[in-house]
């Protein structure tokens, strides 16, 4: 009930203010400049990229030799593909991503089995992010408890420890496999690496559309609409996710600018998808080099 509700009480919102109020929103959208979708687009990029090669770094770990000889334009391709599903629905983002990885590699991709737990680790590297973005962004609004940023940490390394226990004791069987990078320092903190880097990017993404809009810009706000952003995310809404979050953590600002700066945001995400998608799936249709 939640899982409907919630999402159609906020795309209903969203729809009541561009009914509402739709001319000053498309006013504001109006007014920006073409270099700050290109900027933004440009960002969610290689966000993308980034993504993918953390997928990348959890594969390795887990099916070993096999995951070396994976074509790295199979990743991406499988990758772009589950981004695709996930802009329309994010449930559908997994079991595409390993529906293609399995056509595209071929006798080269890992077992299902091998790559089951494989989001775990990177989920958990991204709740510690998260942590961060809240400790930051909660010092603009009152909204977010002091201690709430510090416990979502701390509850994230805690399972990451108990992952790498239950991996120490479970290594010898598949499903346990997606779990072999926190037992890899090397690969364990280039995945560090790169979730700060991909979350660097979607501070920059955020930070040129809410600049561009008038809106504070200041780290503490900007910080505080990813982390509103990644909530949201994680409710159905699809391109409804950029209004939605602006609208709840800037709306208090002005309403209007709010609505309109998160359908940039969306607009933004979805040429990215479409961009990566295309350049990737053209860059796996180019023949492989031959060995010198």
């Amino acid at each position: 009930m939640v899982s409907t509700v919630l999402p159609l009480a906020v795309v209903g919102l969203i729809g009541f203010l561009l009914f509402t109020r739709g001319d000053p929103v498309l006013d504001a959208i109006g007014t920006v400049p073409v270099w700050v979708i290109l900027g933004a687009t440009t960002a969610h990029v290689l966000t993308l990229a980034l993504r993918t090669e953390a997928w990348r770094t959890v594969l390795r770990a887990a099916a070993g030799e096999k995951a070396e000889s994976l074509d790295p334009r199979d990743v991406h391709a499988a990758n772009a593909g589950a981004f695709l599903a996930g802009t329309v629905q994010g449930q559908a983002a997994l079991p595409a991503r390993i529906a293609l990885l399995r056509r595209f590699g071929g006798a080269s991709a890992p077992d299902v089995s091998q790559i089951a737990l494989a989001d775990a680790p990177i989920v958990l590297f991204e709740v510690c992010a998260a942590a961060v973005l809240a400790a930051v962004g909660s010092t603009a609004v009152g909204m977010i408890p002091a201690w709430a940023p510090w416990a979502m940490l701390g509850g994230a390394v805690a399972v990451l420890a108990a992952l790498r226990l239950l991996y120490g004791r479970f290594r010898n069987r598949k499903i346990a496999a997606g779990l072999g990078v926190l037992a890899d320092p090397e690969l364990r903190n280039r995945l560090a690496i790169v979730v700060a880097a991909f979350t660097a990017m979607a501070f920059l993404r955020t930070w040129i559309v809410v600049a561009a809009f008038g809106l504070p810009s200041d780290p503490a706000h900007v910080c505080l609409v990813l982390f509103t952003m990644g909530a949201v995310g994680l409710l159905p809404l699809g391109v409804g996710t950029g209004p939605a979050a602006t609208v709840a953590a800037l709306g208090s600002t002005s309403l209007v600018t709010a609505t309109a700066a998160g359908m940039v945001v969306s607009s933004a995400t979805v040429l990215a998808v479409l961009i990566y998608a295309g350049a990737v799936w053209a860059w796996r249709r180019l023949p492989e080099p031959v060995p010198a």
